[in-house]
């Protein structure tokens, strides 16, 4: 896989791309000490306001706000929109001391959840998608196999091992489920993900019916004095919505030929 788009994605969202500018303003005082004040000011401004638990609450609700959560449906009901069910990995837990193997990271396991719940009230068949993208022995589909049989009594019906990025997910995801005749899915992943990854399924010639899960709703603490006050997990925040903003962005312009909706493929059901 290649490591550098991962690389360049934290080079250019927060703290990275404060830290750079930072370090330029600081060159650029060698030369010109009161410009180089004003840039080196506006990143500390910068990483203040990114810090606050409601500025990455905000970035991520205009995010969110393309997405709803699915309504209560009956087997019935669930099974007229889709066939089978989609859950994309997040990361893993790498050499969990506890479980003394790689496990499912929180994300992942957080997606899974959900997935298992969906999976009970419809009764559809289930596909785990995750490769191993940076070389580990075990896959992040298999990681999330074991999880749901082993501690969720469910056996997901495929396994998709070889994805290294949404757009894989979505692309290796096809070539499995079109053996199986089955074209409309409920997708499984963050709200903040949920944008790109249907932009990528639905180019793969998939209808979509978005399940997102994990909004990014503030904390009674976050709605008091605490969300004006910076934090790591602040910073987390907006770092994560503009990872999405920039993912998709990129999406759109790696693989432009794709983003032309097929004729045969139905508009996305949300």
């Amino acid at each position: 896989m290649e490591i550098w788009p991962k690389a360049l994605a934290l080079l250019l969202t927060p703290p990275g791309v404060i830290v750079g500018v930072a370090f330029l303003g600081f060159l650029i005082q060698i030369w010109w000490r009161g410009l180089g004040n004003i840039v080196v000011g506006l990143c500390i401004a910068a990483l203040l306001v990114l810090s606050l638990p409601l500025t990455g609450k905000q970035l991520l609700a205009a995010i969110e706000a393309s997405v709803q959560p699915l309504p209560p449906l009956s087997a019935k009901e669930a099974k007229q929109q889709a066939d089978a069910i989609v859950v994309l990995g997040g990361g893993r837990y790498a050499d969990a001391p506890e479980y003394r193997a790689d496990t499912v990271s929180k994300p992942t396991l957080e997606r899974v959840r959900y997935a298992a719940r969906l999976h009970r009230t419809t009764g559809l068949p289930l596909l785990v998608s995750g490769g191993a993208p940076f070389g580990e022995k075990t896959s992040e589909a298999v990681l999330m196999q074991v999880v749901l049989e082993e501690d969720f009594q469910i056996k997901p019906k495929w396994v998709e091992k070889k994805s290294h990025t949404t757009f894989e997910n979505a692309k290796y995801s096809k070539k499995i489920l079109e053996n199986a005749g089955i074209n409309r899915v409920y997708l499984v992943t963050h709200a903040r993900h949920m944008p790109r990854a249907v932009w990528a399924f639905e180019n793969a010639g998939f209808k979509v019916t978005a399940a997102p899960m994990g909004f990014a709703t503030p904390t009674r603490g976050e709605r008091s004095i605490l969300g004006y006050l910076p934090s790591a997990k602040g910073l987390a925040l907006s770092s994560a919505a503009l990872h999405e903003r920039l993912g998709l962005l990129w999406y759109k312009l790696k693989y432009a030929s794709a983003e032309t909706p097929r004729k045969d493929a139905p508009a996305t059901s949300r």
